[in-house]
């Protein structure tokens, strides 16, 4: 089935800026009560009117649907006090009373009532969970089902009814059906809207169908068309059937043609693996999933659609939802049970390490004969697996991080128990000490083989780090062991930019442990200055898998100070974390919101406190609002929180200056109903130094200071993945007077931020100090022949080069950094005298230093430079 060809690859770059058989017989699900048929008169249709509209059932379902287990029932009801709610294990979209849920003994399926819901789709009639019900009957909590846009062209029902069709006491199938017009999903009914033209006027209905012990929720739709020609979801050679994951930031996609790689071509069902409970989404009777786009952590799927009959009821046979677990392995044998196949042999032993102790968190990967990747499983803490093989045999390999990656064992159908041994490899312990204390250090610790290990194939599901690294480990207690294979490594072991670090060449023995002491010196004097990095995602984004705790570790070890949450429509706070691994003495987390738009921009708002009794923990709604007004929401707000434009110019949805336009001889937007300077900041360095934005976020920045705004820098990694964007590159210093993160609160680093008091690190530390201690943010008066003492500080493996002085956005001169001082860090002071253009209404100064090389070995290819925000003149 062809896609939408060049709309389907727009969509991809649009959102890289952020993201059955059909049957006429008028019945619902399987089994249940006839209540399931399709038309009725809760319609209010005439007597041979067309059919506009489905049979609604009881509003509450059964009160006691949590005795199914016992009862051998499935059965399906509203959730009506908080006692019965069981939330998901990821933290997201949540249960509330009013919902609804299905149960039997094997798994239970949470249906959001209507009304505004969290996540994408704002609708609510939607899956919430998919869980394993415990032995007391109950969901267990292991649901990661995080959003699934289920949508024909982008209309999804608006639900004007969610009731039980059948409660399931009578031994037979439960049913909760969801009733609404079609609509479109509000984020895609924008700009984007126009990639998908067609739209469905109709009411419809999903049907959720879950039968008495089956580990399969059936989803049936029924679409009431009341015209007078057919509504062809598949028109020739375009389906507008569209599946569509939000699920990738707390799963892992898999498929039986490709395991663990990437989605493409066509699927049998896909999976999403997040360990002790996972789901399988398919289509009934063979039909196959169509891989369209994955692009920024969304899954574009779709199937081949149907034909819902003029003047007619047609219900299609749309989804099955399975539930297992744990891990590949669990969910493939229950789809085998659903699917009434043979079960695979079961092998079960022990993942162990040369001298025969137990290996905890290693990877089991089955492979066919031919290499087909069949199955995985992860060994426990005593080492234990189970895995299942099919009855011509597989091969198994075990696979763990800092191991060699053997051939496996090869097993045959009938082989029950087989212990499996990891090739043979040594350990390296690092122990990180502050010089002048001796205490433990938070450190990153790096470890590169002088010999590349082969790369992990990308069925395996286990990522490999990048640039020659074997280990990215944060180790914030500044002690870890690390296992790697026997030969020569290199170790590096860093704790941020102000720091001296270690970097020690070990050859380590199979079976042997090497320890490396790396006492770190603090060669970098910022006293009383600390620095933030407003703009970090965790797996509460959807487009980043990382968790929230690996997130805090990264930043702490990185030596960032002020950690903020900015996650894509969600708030959460990072002190918590931060306070529950012990790290309140280096580290001050803060809450923001990244309000990410579909149409005109992404935005920074910090801080914003996250409302658990709000849609989206808090989020901003923006959805059919122009800048303008939803600028002057966010001024609203009781944080009073500073507004930043983030990465702003270059094109795509999300930059603000380019959707608006920006004339940079106007300092104002050609687009004038997206036009608004009521915002404070600038994220002009987003993962990136000056010079990579020199012509774009730095142009802008600055036409917009000459046309008489203040507006100010700030720089922020907007880190999605550690793995390869770290936290806190590049990061915005401030001066607070102290170095205690313990007295920090969201309101002094708010305030400390709107006053503009600030300088941008990416490797370098910068002060500027004018006339009177003055600095970045200030306004000077009286002669315009000004002197400045410029201070730059790195560690000794980060090189000062050029400093900038840039008046009014021309650069003026620039000048050798001179070094000072005998430290062992790099200590750089220039005296600068800088003439101020008088005749203009307000003229300003910003001092860039461009520094020698990269970060390398810490964060190789990332450019070393400092950037202090503007200071003006004014007479």
């Amino acid at each position: 089935m062809r896609l939408r060809g060049v709309h389907i690859a727009v969509l991809g770059a649009c959102l890289g800026s952020i993201y059955a058989c059909s049957d006429d017989d008028g019945g619902g699900g399987g089994g249940g009560s006839g209540a399931q048929g399709g038309a009725a008169g809760s319609g209010g249709t005439d007597a041979g009117a067309c059919p506009s509209d489905f049979e609604v059932g009881d509003p509450n379902g059964h009160a006691d649907v949590y005795g199914a287990k016992a009862a051998g029932q499935a059965r399906a009801g509203r959730l009506t006090n908080t006692a019965d709610i069981v939330q998901p294990a990821h933290g997201r979209q949540r249960v509330e009373v009013g919902d609804f849920i299905l149960v039997n003994d094997k798994i239970a399926v949470t249906i959001e009532d209507k009304g505004l819901s969290d996540g994408y789709a704002r609708f609510g009639g939607e899956i919430l969970a998919i869980d394993q019900v415990g032995e007391d009957g109950r969901p267990r909590g292991l649901s990661r089902y995080n959003e699934t846009l289920m949508s024909l062209s982008i209309q999804m029902i608006d639900p004007t009814s969610v009731s039980v069709i059948n409660d399931g006491s009578d031994g037979e199938a439960a049913v909760v059906r969801v009733t609404g017009p079609l609509t479109a999903i509000p984020f895609l009914n924008g700009a984007l809207s126009a990639l998908f033209p067609r739209r469905y006027e109709a009411n419809a209905a999903y049907d959720y169908i879950l039968e008495p012990g089956s580990e399969r929720l059936q989803i049936r739709v029924g679409i009431a068309n009341p015209g007078d020609s057919p509504m062809n979801i598949a028109d020739g050679a375009i389906t507008d059937e569209m599946h569509g994951f939000f699920q990738l930031n707390h799963s892992q996609f898999v498929s039986p043609e490709l395991g663990f790689g990437s989605a493409r071509g066509e699927h049998a069902w896909g999976g999403f693996i997040s360990g002790p409970w996972n789901f399988a989404w398919r289509l009934p009777h063979g039909k196959k999933l169509s891989a369209a786009v994955e692009i920024s952590g969304f899954q574009y799927f779709t199937g081949p659609g149907f034909v819902a009959e003029a003047c007619a009821v047609t219900w299609n046979d749309h989804v099955e939802l399975i539930g297992g677990g744990p891990d590949y392995d669990g969910l493939r044998e229950a789809i085998r049970r659903v699917d009434e196949e043979a079960a695979w042999a079961p092998v079960t032993g022990r993942v162990v390490d040369q001298s025969g102790a137990p290996v905890a968190g290693a990877w089991v990967h089955a492979q066919s004969p031919s290499g087909d990747y069949l199955s995985r499983a992860q060994s426990g803490a005593d080492g234990s697996y189970t895995v299942h093989v099919p009855s011509g045999g597989a091969r198994l390999i075990p696979h763990r991080p800092g191991y060699p990656l053997g051939a496996g064992e090869t097993v045959s159908g009938t082989t029950s128990d087989l212990d499996l041994r990891l090739e043979a490899a040594g350990k390296i312990r690092v122990i990180a000490t502050d010089a002048d204390s001796g205490a433990a250090l938070p450190v990153r610790v790096q470890v590169i083989p002088s010999a590349p290990a082969p790369a992990t194939p990308a069925a395996f599901g286990v990522l490999d780090e990048v640039n020659g690294r074997l280990h990215q480990e944060f180790a914030v207690t500044g002690d870890t062991t690390l296992a790697v294979p026997p030969g020569e490594h290199r170790v590096v072991v860093s704790r941020g930019f102000e720091w001296e670090l270690s970097d020690t060449q070990v050859t380590v023995a199979a079976g042997a442990t090497e320890t490396i002491n790396a006492v770190l010196e603090r060669s970098v004097d910022s006293t009383g200055i600390m620095c933030a990095d407003f703009h970090i995602h965790s797996h509460q984004s959807a487009d980043s898998p990382d968790p929230v705790d690996l997130k805090v570790r990264s930043a702490v070890a990185d030596g960032l100070e002020i950690p903020v949450s900015s996650e894509h429509e969600w708030v959460i706070d990072f002190q918590p974390v931060i306070e529950a691994l012990g790290l309140a003495d280096w580290a001050f987390g803060m809450p923001s919101e990244e309000l990410t738009t579909f149409t005109w921009g992404h935005f920074g708002v910090v801080p914003l406190l996250p409302r658990a009794d709000a849609v989206n923990n808090g989020a901003i709604e923006w959805i059919g609002l122009k800048p303008p007004e939803m600028f002057a929401s966010v001024r609203a707000l009781p944080e009073n929180p500073v507004f930043i434009i983030n990465h702003p110019s270059g094109g795509g949805f999300g930059a603000y200056f380019s959707a608006a336009r920006l004339d940079r001889t106007t300092g104002e937007g050609r687009a004038t109903d997206l036009w608004s300077t009521n915002f404070d900041a600038i994220e002009v360095f987003n993962d990136s130094s000056f010079d990579a934005n020199r012509t774009k976020s730095v142009a802008d920045w600055f036409a917009l200071l000459n046309a008489g705004h203040t507006f100010w820098a700030t720089g922020a990694s907007d880190s999605h993945k550690v793995r390869t964007s770290p936290v806190g590159y590049p990061r915005t210093c401030m001066s607070f007077g102290h170095d205690d993160p313990r007295q920090l609160t969201i309101n002094t680093v708010r305030d400390t931020m709107a006053g503009g008091a600030s300088t941008i690190s990416g490797g370098l530390l910068m002060q500027v100090e004018g006339p009177g201690g003055t600095g970045p943010g200030s306004t000077l008066s009286g002669s315009s022949e000004v002197d400045f003492t410029v201070t730059v500080q790195g560690p000794s493996w980060i090189s000062g080069g050029t400093l900038e002085i840039i008046v009014d956005g021309e650069t003026v001169e620039e000048q050798p950094l001179l070094p000072a001082g005998a430290g062992t860090g790099n200590r750089y002071v220039n005296l600068v005298t800088v003439s101020f253009d008088t005749s203009r209404p307000r003229s300003w100064v910003v001092m860039h230093v461009r520094g020698d090389g990269d970060l390398s070995p810490v964060h190789p290819g990332r450019e070393v430079f400092a950037v202090a925000n503007p200071i003006f003149f004014q007479d």
